[in-house]
């Protein structure tokens, strides 16, 4: 996990192209790629780095490839390691050296892994197409799978291994309840079964993966925001920059009288409806904006960096990376989570206010 963090922290680093990308038929040497849709086709002789909202790769790659978005498509070559962070990840291909992935659900068809393997994800689907080679580390809640391996160890809630899973060496499973191995598995390997120690695995899965999960998870809506809408996310971040106090205090503000607002509609025969779906997006939003105020304190740490689009993401990481941690601190964590609320909460609002005052202003609307 430490390494998958160090990996995004270099990707970050080494952005410097930011659009739509398809580089079917492009052999310059830049191999540093962000955009809202990314295609990768060709043969890159140097590290890959791509970071994106979809990321697609089926070229051919001589050195690492590491590749963040929301949804990823690995169905290529690799000649060295692999690292994928996403929310939904497909792989196929063939990977020569070590592969490492993060997501919320992982599916691996036709996949060989020369390498080790650590597949960490909720939701786990592996078809009997696939063949990893050495050590293969998997971490879930619900895993279904199969195909061939050489030492296998599995840490998981709910397992179900298909008739045609092949373990050639060592299987070991650590889960709530032993699993049903299919009996030519257990003819060719040497089968463990670990139940969890009582609070490890269930400590391992809320915290660990909270985490992770709690960093992705405020990482790619703003992401999203950065390739689609980068004017705002930037204006709101500037007025929370710039006016910190004032911000506080109108966030406050607006967090009382906001709800009380949605309930006296609620109240109403006409507004019952939209009162209800108002305050479902409103409560949505709450746990959103915190990440504004994160990358507000990552562009704070960031100060001496040149302005950009790489400051920008860089911020993004590294804020909503402290938040995380400031979050997870014992009895203190819901304090901070509540400070970062208000100032995103009354940075967006103060911004949006002042958009629609001057589209007034111009007869916009």
């Amino acid at each position: 996990m430490k390494k998958i963090i160090l990996i995004v922290f270099s990707l970050l680093l080494a952005l410097n192209l930011y659009a739509d990308v398809n580089t079917e038929n492009k052999f310059a040497v830049d191999d540093f790629l962000s955009g809202k849709k990314i295609v990768m086709k060709r043969t890159f002789m140097n590290n890959v780095f791509a970071i994106g909202s979809i990321v697609d790769f089926s070229g051919l790659s001589y050195e690492d490839a590491i590749i963040l978005g929301v949804s990823v498509k690995f169905n290529g070559t690799s000649y060295k390691d692999v690292y994928i962070a996403g929310d939904s990840v497909e792989i196929s291909g063939n990977v020569k050296g070590n592969i490492r992935v993060i997501a919320r659900q992982i599916t691996i068809n036709h996949l060989t892994v020369d390498g080790n393997a650590s597949i960490t994800a909720p939701e786990i689907t592996i078809s009997d197409d696939v063949e990893f080679k050495k050590l293969t580390k998997i971490w879930s809640n619900n895993i279904q799978m199969g195909g061939w391996y050489d030492n296998l160890h599995i840490k998981t809630k709910k397992i179900i291994f298909s008739k045609n899973l092949f373990v050639d060496r060592e299987l070991v499973v650590q889960s709530k309840e032993k699993p049903q191995v299919p009996t030519d598995t257990l003819k060719h390997c040497n089968f463990t079964y670990k139940p969890p120690i009582q609070g490890k695995i269930q400590f391992f899965l809320s915290s660990k993966l909270r985490k992770l999960f709690s960093f992705l998870s405020l990482c790619f809506p703003f992401l999203l925001m950065f390739f689609m809408t980068p004017r705002i996310l930037q204006e709101t971040i500037d007025i929370i920059e710039k006016r910190p106090v004032w911000i506080f205090l109108t966030g406050i503000l607006l967090l009382i009288l906001t709800p009380l607002a949605l309930v006296i509609l609620m109240l109403t025969i006409i507004g019952a409806p939209l009162g209800l779906i108002f305050f479902t997006f409103y409560l949505s939003f709450l746990y959103i904006c915190r990440g504004f105020t994160s990358i507000t304190l990552g562009r704070i740490i960031l100060i001496k960096l040149k302005e950009g689009k790489l400051k920008m993401i860089a911020s993004m990481f590294i804020g909503i990376g402290i938040f995380v941690f400031l979050a997870s601190i014992p009895k203190v964590g819901y304090v901070f989570q509540f400070i970062f609320m208000i100032f995103g909460f009354g940075g967006f609002a103060v911004g949006r206010i002042r958009m629609f005052i001057k589209m007034k202003k111009e007869n916009l609307i």
